[in-house]
């Protein structure tokens, strides 16, 4: 058990920095928090650690193979991909008018608007489900960890081994989570009541380009990539 500490220490740095780049996740998170959703936020920031958590758990197992197998296939690939395109088409044409008359309302003074409604165990479960499908629709995933995981043991900073592999995924979905997490707090404390923030508040349609390019880009992935 003496190299569950590092591989867990090693994990966690790995999966901060690496949530970090702009992706549909942050987009989604940054997005949702904006509008008063964070504990939704929270909970598709769990879902995408979940995702990094178990590559890393089967890589590290020795299950890379097998997860080539599925993750590479264009008939996964690509409805995953379509779900982001989907999803931003969603907040281009539903979510933009209504978070326009709820900003709206705010400016009008009604404060009835300004609260969100608390959300419900099924919604609970499928703001969970939205981490899990956006995380997944990323197909570098897969080549990013396995090469990382692979510098790491070559570099003798991860050992091989289940114990190991096991502590380093679960740090990397520690990790994962807390930069979605210090996102979110960051969001919520700094920038929702500044200028800054009420104009991010109003980048849904910015939000659901972004997505939709992102699918779109994946869905060439999945088809020039076989």
């Amino acid at each position: 058990m003496s190299h569950f500490p590092l591989a867990l220490l090693v994990g966690a740095l790995a999966g901060f920095f690496g949530a970090i780049p702009p992706g549909p996740l942050n987009i989604t998170i940054l997005r949702k928090t904006l509008h008063g959703g964070s504990r939704d936020a929270f909970r598709i920031a769990a879902g995408g650690a979940a995702v990094d958590a178990l590559l890393c758990g089967l890589i590290g197992l020795g299950f890379g193979w097998l997860l080539e197998r599925v993750v590479t296939n264009r008939w996964i690939k690509a409805p995953l991909a379509l779900f982001l395109v989907a999803y931003g088409l969603k907040i281009l044409f539903w979510d933009a008018r209504r978070d326009a008359s709820a900003l709206a309302d705010r400016e009008n003074g009604d404060s009835g608007s300004t609260r969100a409604p608390a959300p419900s165990a099924g919604r609970s479960s499928l703001s969970v489900l939205m981490g899990l499908l956006q995380g997944a629709a990323n197909p570098t995933l897969l080549v990013t960890w396995t090469l990382l995981i692979s510098f790491l043991v070559g570099h003798r900073l991860l050992e091989t081994g289940p114990v190991p592999a096991l502590g380093f995924a679960l740090g990397v979905g520690l990790g994962v989570f807390g930069w979605f997490a210090l996102l979110i707090e960051l969001v919520e404390k700094k920038l929702k009541g500044l200028a800054v923030g009420v104009w991010m508040r109003r980048t849904t349609l910015l939000a659901g380009a972004l997505l939709i390019l992102f699918g779109l880009f994946f869905s060439y992935r999945s088809i020039a990539g076989g």
